[in-house]
């Protein structure tokens, strides 16, 4: 063979690795080029969690220590992880609310006020409330006392800054109940001005180079999913502070939005080369899923949303930044 028929094959073997590695939804991390900075993140949402006298089998608690357990179990761990909302099937400020958070925790552990996914508390867990968390009093005292202490105060706004990324975590509110015609479109209440005001004072005052917000109800997507009060100024705020993404639940289902409802396929995505993406998570309710967002060379990626397979709870799937670090 010819040598420039040689170099013909090398250069089509090459460029098909590439491309198959595009069409499986990965991209390359060689570990010794790593940066001392890079890390990832799990998101996990609507957990529904149920006590045993109300879920006779148990499924809800297996699928939620069934997806933490996978997370902790990997070779590299992520830096910490977060779950936005429905964290409980009914939380509310009564007895039964409270045991299904009891059983919840009985997933986790804690260490001053702070919930830690591995029992060697290296992985810490961040939540934010959602309307299932208000059920069914509109009230989240429950999710106070035994989830997050320490942002009453707060109305559950607070900052997590991690290298250079800010995680803004918010509360989208309860079911929306002013608009009788929409009632059943399960929207969440949205936003007060004082969040608002908050959100703005905060992105303002943030140095990182990344930003990122979570909370239960999306901010844009279909018409019936959405929260009601102050979407508008919210969404304006994202756009003026160029947001990386803004990760959400309640759907369960996966989507990935741009302002102009344009609509990204699950895969593998480079933040910096898109406006602010408005991201829904699939839940842990239905299936048992979750997403890694991974900060690789300074920049954010959006992983595609995983779910692992369960017949009889058989697990199969590694996250895709993880599946590179272990190649190279």
């Amino acid at each position: 063979m010819k040598q420039w028929q040689i170099q013909i094959v090398l250069l089509s073997l090459c460029c098909s690795v590439f491309f198959s590695s595009i069409s499986a939804n990965s991209y390359l991390i060689n570990e010794s080029e790593t940066a001392s900075t890079d890390f990832y993140f799990v998101h996990l949402t609507d957990t529904h969690i149920l006590n045993r006298i109300f879920d006779r089998h148990e499924l809800s608690k297996t699928r939620f220590s069934t997806v933490i357990n996978t997370v902790v179990s990997f070779d590299t761990k992520p830096a910490f992880i977060v779950i936005t909302g429905d964290l409980v099937e009914w939380g509310g400020n009564g007895w039964l609310g409270a045991l299904n958070y009891q059983t919840m925790l009985d997933c986790l552990y804690e260490q001053e006020g702070q919930l830690f996914a591995d029992a060697a508390y290296t992985i810490p867990v961040y939540t934010t409330p959602g309307n299932h968390d208000y059920c069914f009093h509109r009230d989240i005292r429950n999710y106070h006392t035994y989830i997050d202490p320490n942002h009453i105060d707060d109305k559950d706004r607070y900052v997590i800054t991690y290298d250079d990324v800010s995680l803004f975590f918010m509360d989208s509110g309860p079911n929306y109940y002013a608009d009788l015609s929409i009632l059943f479109d399960w929207h969440g209440q949205g936003l007060s001005d004082e969040d608002i005001a908050w959100l703005d004072t905060k992105l303002c005052n943030c140095s990182s180079v990344h930003k990122i917000i979570l909370m239960h109800h999306p901010a844009v997507g279909e018409p019936d999913d959405l929260f009601i009060e102050n979407r508008t100024e919210f969404v304006a705020l994202c756009e003026t502070y160029a947001i990386d993404l803004v990760l959400t639940g309640h759907t369960h289902r996966s989507k990935i939005y741009d302002y102009d409802l344009n609509e990204y396929p699950n895969a593998v995505m480079n933040c910096s080369q898109y406006p602010p993406l408005y991201v829904q998570t699939d839940d842990c309710k239905q299936g048992i899923h979750y997403r890694n967002i991974s900060v690789v060379h300074n920049d954010v990626w959006l992983e595609e949303c995983v779910e692992i397979e369960n017949a009889g709870i058989i697990f199969l799937s590694t996250p895709m930044a993880i599946r590179e670090l272990k190649q190279h």
